[in-house]
């Protein structure tokens, strides 16, 4: 049944039911770092999201447990699309004299098939591109040609390509509106060809459904032989907030055995998610980064932690064998006329950084208690300090 309209917090909102359920709305949102709380990202980011809500439409997605927006499309099913948003990145782009990698992004997919028609993915790159500040994106759909042909303009830009099965069957189950596999792997073909840094994340993987190690080890393959270098890689989180609804779509699609096997598994609460036990986690990753060995690719993890003495730590630093979490070094860029050009000559490993070459005191964050999110209204704070 469609809708033509909701009432969204008092608020009546028309419903565009082309390609998938959805609303526009103009978006005042900023251009901002990574979140408060446990951090493990090296790389300072500068996170995008033009989309609320995701038409790839995976049932486990992270964003059902967001609030906001988000939750009118866990409730609803309807995508929040932020209208010429990519006019607002601009400006906030022209607002600042540092910058560093955009993320496009790190919530929703920027691919998604209501980006066809509102192409704000292709408009927000061509900002960045404009302005010679690099960008990356994470996508499970097939990637837009006219994107590749930006980002060969600087050798920092990259992009994330997630490869859950080499099963189309499966793969349709857990990511229904994605790309087909044979096109996830040619995005690293066409990707390799111009020269453009690729990554591997096989992420999330489930628990007694894409576990097997034949199957991840046809996912390394393929990938290495497309010309890929680096991996990341996770295991399912389970969000408290839609724990029961990701536990009867596990029922639903894969059996009752399956759901009680999830419902032993996953009894680590950290945080706002339930993890797969430890010793489970461990046994993934061990093997991930031997295939990473074998196959002469890096190899990082993705928020992943365990709790020690009461305490959360990072599994990263165990697993980690590139300098960044993405495998790619990326400096912070200053503005030098109407562009911007690397500050230093440096890793971009701000997480770990105890003498910023960059400049900027701030971004030195391996120094005990420093902070480790940050806004817009920082990087226009840091931009004066350059002057």
């Amino acid at each position: 049944m469609h809708r033509s309209q909701i009432i969204w917090r008092g608020k009546t909102y028309r419903v565009y039911n082309q390609i998938f359920p959805h609303i526009r709305v103009v978006s005042h949102r900023q251009l901002h770092g990574w979140w408060p709380g446990k951090r493990e990202c090296t790389s300072e980011r500068l996170l995008i999201n033009p989309y609320s809500g995701c038409s790839i439409n995976c049932q486990f997605c992270y964003a059902r447990s967001f609030p906001g927006w988000f939750q009118l499309f866990r409730k609803y099913g309807i995508v929040v699309v932020a209208e010429d948003f990519d006019i607002q990145v601009g400006e906030q782009l022209d607002s600042i004299d540092v910058a560093t990698c955009g993320y496009l992004s790190p919530v929703t997919d920027p691919f998604q098939p209501l980006n066809e028609k509102f192409q704000l993915s292709e408009k927000i790159i061509a900002q960045f591109v404009k302005r010679n500040i690099p960008i990356e994106f994470i996508t499970k759909a097939k990637v837009p040609e006219i994107v590749l042909e930006m980002m060969v303009e600087n050798h920092h830009n990259f992009g994330q390509i997630s490869i859950l099965t080499p099963d189309e069957n499966l793969r349709r189950i857990l990511v229904p509106q994605g790309a087909s596999t044979s096109d996830l792997f040619e995005n690293f073909n066409r990707m390799s060809r111009k020269g453009i840094f690729a990554v591997l994340r096989i992420d999330p993987v489930f628990p007694f459904i894409t576990d097997e190690k034949t199957h991840l080890q046809e996912i390394v393959m393929r990938a290495q032989d497309c010309g890929v270098k680096h991996i990341v890689a996770s295991v399912l989180d389970i969000p408290v907030a839609t724990r029961y609804e990701v536990l009867n779509w596990i029922r639903e699609n894969f059996g009752y055995d399956i759901y009680e096997k999830y419902k032993n598994l996953y009894t680590e609460r950290i945080g706002n998610y339930f993890h797969a036990c430890l010793d489970y986690r461990l046994m993934i990753f061990e093997y991930l980064r031997e295939l990473a060995d074998k196959y002469k690719m890096t190899f990082a993890l993705c928020m992943e932690y365990k709790l020690h003495n009461g305490k959360i730590e990072g599994l990263n630093k165990y697993f980690m064998s590139s300098t960044n979490c993405e495998g790619i070094d990326i400096p912070v860029y200053i503005r030098k006329g109407k562009k911007f050009y690397p500050a230093a000559d440096c890793s971009g490993n701000c997480l770990n950084c105890t003498n910023p070459i960059c400049g900027i005191d701030d971004l030195a964050m391996g120094k005990p208690g420093s902070k480790k999110d940050w806004k817009l209204k920082d990087y226009k704070r840091w931009s004066t300090i350059l002057e």
